[in-house]
């Protein structure tokens, strides 16, 4: 689990050094004057010709034709005053085209974000309801784990909480410093019930019974940043925002390897973390999922560290991800599935195996969020995060940083009601 945490033009140069031409400025062709000069012009800054002389105007020449006897204005200037005229014309033109047929302003609201239109997804979409909810009554939160019989665990102020399923609270786990994620080995796993949790630079193993088994720090230095935990069949995983990577530890704490450093060789282009919020899953076949929150997309590693692909876009719209850095928080579900869980335009959301869009658990209204354009810009690392874990019923649970409560969402049946269990771990 998670925790706490161009499109480029190509121009042509023209006009000097640094001046890059834009998408409708045409190149300036250079053309000689070829002139024959029998003297220097009165100036002395150019051939005579035909009558006519260049001046230095600025930094540059310009030709200029004399007056004929009687004060006529010869063909050159007349010329150069239909020119202007003409570019006049154009800009009004180009000032005054709206494009899309839209906007009184001459601008179209293509150009317009309206935060409100994200504020609801489509109902045909949201295939989720909310079930209810319970307190964690802890100062702040940062990470949602969920164990043996759907226990729920949460990181919070220098100790981690447990709820029943129903929500009812068990124990708390005493920890010095402050735990930032979870993770929680099944039953059926090779250490069943053992509980990680990540501080920010090292790693605390405990027993179901919550005592101190060991602690990690092998490969974690003053720059680390432990945002994420998963447990895979034979090796632990852990998300390193600070130093933009995910390690593999085996199971007594020695560090195996490292994923997700940029390698050209190996196609990996690295990590873009913006703000602390890197998550780590794997997935039933042992492969290693990572959000890779600067791209806007989820990638996929072998446990040794090749990159297989990856899906996800940048995007308003509800199928993609939105903001400096999404998805914020992911989980797995036992068929592959992905719920994802977003920051800026906060929504849970979730995608099919190779990433497509399957429904929405809740939309910013749901989650008893506003959306602005403001907000919207100064998305950061401060801005209100959801982590989200999936228990055996098929409930998807919302770790709800601002109120500080886990949310509990069940899907809809097909005449609108919320199901109660559903017998699996299907989202």
């Amino acid at each position: 689990m998670t925790c706490d945490r161009t499109t480029q033009l190509s121009g042509r140069t023209t006009g000097g050094p640094g001046r890059t031409a834009g998408p409708f400025e045409r190149t300036a062709r250079t053309t000689p004057i070829a002139a024959r000069s029998k003297g220097r012009g009165a100036a002395g800054v150019g051939p005579a010709h035909r009558g006519g002389r260049l001046a230095r105007v600025g930094n540059g020449l310009r030709y200029r034709r004399r007056r004929l006897a009687g004060g006529k204005v010869v063909w050159p200037l007349l010329v150069g005053g239909l020119i202007v005229a003409a570019l006049a014309l154009a800009a009004g033109a180009v000032l005054r085209m709206d494009p899309w047929g839209e906007g009184e302003s001459g601008l179209s609201s293509r150009f317009v974000f309206s935060a409100d239109e994200y504020q609801r997804a489509e109902p045909a979409l949201i295939a989720f309801a909310e079930q209810g909810s319970f307190a964690t009554e802890l100062g702040t939160v940062h990470g949602l784990a969920i164990g043996a019989d759907d226990r729920v665990y949460v990181a919070g102020d220098g100790k981690i909480r447990t709820f029943g399923a129903d929500g009812r609270r068990m124990v708390d786990i005493p920890i010095e410093g402050i735990p930032r994620c979870l993770a929680v080995g099944r039953a059926d796993d090779d250490q069943p019930e053992r509980l990680y949790a990540g501080l920010e630079k090292r790693i605390v193993l405990f027993d179901a019974e919550g005592a101190v088994i060991a602690g990690w720090t092998d490969g974690l230095d003053d720059k680390s940043v432990l945002t994420s935990l998963a447990i895979g069949e034979d090796s632990l995983f852990a998300a390193d925002a600070g130093n933009r990577v995910v390690l593999r530890y085996d199971f007594d704490g020695a560090l195996l390897g490292r994923i997700g450093q940029a390698d050209p060789g190996r196609g990996i282009r690295g990590f873009i973390i913006p703000s602390p919020h890197f998550d780590v899953a794997v997935t039933a076949d042992g492969l290693v999922r990572v959000a890779n929150p600067g791209a806007r997309r989820i990638e996929t590693y072998t446990a040794d560290g090749d990159l297989l692909g990856h899906w996800g876009k940048a995007s308003a719209e509800i199928e993609g991800f939105f903001g400096c850095c999404n998805p914020a928080d992911f989980t797995v579900l036992p068929d592959g599935r992905f719920v994802t869980a977003e920051k800026g335009i906060p929504r849970v959301k979730i995608y099919g195996p190779q990433g497509e869009l399957e429904c929405v658990v809740a939309d910013p209204q749901m989650l008893g969020q506003s959306v602005s354009a403001g907000q919207l810009e100064q998305d950061s690392g401060h801005a209100p995060t959801f982590d989200v874990a999936v228990d055996g019923r098929g409930r998807v649970l919302v770790l709800d940083s601002p109120r500080r409560e886990v949310r509990v969402f069940v899907r809809k049946t097909a005449n609108g009601q919320e199901e109660g269990t559903n017998g699996g771990s299907d989202g």
